[in-house]
């Protein structure tokens, strides 16, 4: 008995021997494998990131701050899709494909749609948006379509000057304007309250010099002197439809009239400086030198 209780005796201390061994490798191995991973972790630090030569993935999503997406690659119906989200998770900028094409869409803080542009059947579209979402202007098919009561189409100089400008008025006409090298206007196009079209040219110094003006009788033309007096006016008569015109001092008086009158004859009135002293002069029918 005495020799077979000193049999498992020893039997028990190498099982304790060699569970510490083992649990000894274990560790050892453990150790190793984190100097390993080190030493290449250094390593690739060292050399530089590790380069992937092919990654398969449905969806990259990268998170924020506040733990939503700011950037996410995905695929859509028609294609892939980029999104860029601010850090509140509001979409600003998308990049996709559609059944034309491509599409680039932006937006503002407030998830309203600003910009945009995309392919169709026919060509490329650009649109901007206000804050409101309301189009303001269009690029498509060669045509710009601008909207608002403030859109306007500027050209400018190698200076950085408006020289030409194409807008509407504040009661929603159009207008065109040709400005100097300096941004002077010194010709416009436009409406003309209670008449029709119009056209004025100006001097560099900003003076009206002549009008040119649709009306519901013809055509009227004025021609201004240096004090903006119109001083020479042509147009057609309301009686007969014939032409007239007037011409007045530097004082604004008319003292020439030339005039068509209801037999078709011309007729011509001469006055003195106040308008007075009126003297006509017609044609002498059945006379022939």
């Amino acid at each position: 008995k005495g020799t077979a209780r000193m049999n498992q005796e020893r039997i028990n201390t190498i099982e304790k021997e060699i569970t510490a061994i083992r649990t000894s490798m274990k560790r050892w191995r453990f150790a190793t494998f984190v100097l390993l991973l080190g030493t290449g972790m250094l390593a690739a630090d060292a050399i530089g990131p590790t380069v992937l030569d092919h990654l398969i993935v449905n969806r990259i999503d990268v998170l924020g701050s506040n733990g939503s997406p700011v950037v996410s690659i995905a695929q859509s119906n028609e294609g892939g899709k980029v999104d860029l989200y601010n850090q509140k998770g509001v979409n600003l900028l998308r990049f996709s494909s559609t059944s034309s094409g491509g599409d680039v869409a932006v937006w503002d803080n407030a998830g309203t749609n600003v910009a945009g542009i995309w392919a169709t059947q026919s060509g490329g579209t650009f649109s901007l948006w206000n804050e409101k979402g309301e189009e303001l202007s269009q690029f498509a098919s060669g045509a710009l379509t601008l909207s608002g009561p403030e859109a306007s189409l500027h050209i400018e100089n190698e200076l950085g000057t408006p020289v030409a400008v194409v807008a509407s008025d504040p009661e929603g006409h159009g207008r065109f304007q040709i400005a100097d090298n300096g941004g002077t206007v010194v010709s416009e196009m436009m409406m003309i309250k209670g008449f029709g079209g119009g056209v004025m040219v100006s001097t560099a110094d900003s003076k009206r010099m002549g009008l040119l003006a649709a009306t519901k009788e013809g055509g009227k033309l004025n021609l201004f002197n240096s004090r903006n007096v119109p001083v020479v006016v042509a147009s057609t008569t309301q009686d007969n439809g014939g032409g007239a015109m007037v011409i007045s001092n530097q004082r604004g008086i008319p003292v020439v009239h030339l005039t068509s009158d209801e037999d078709h004859d011309g007729l011509i009135q001469i006055t003195d400086e106040d308008g007075k002293g009126i003297r006509k002069m017609r044609p002498l029918k059945g006379y022939s030198p």
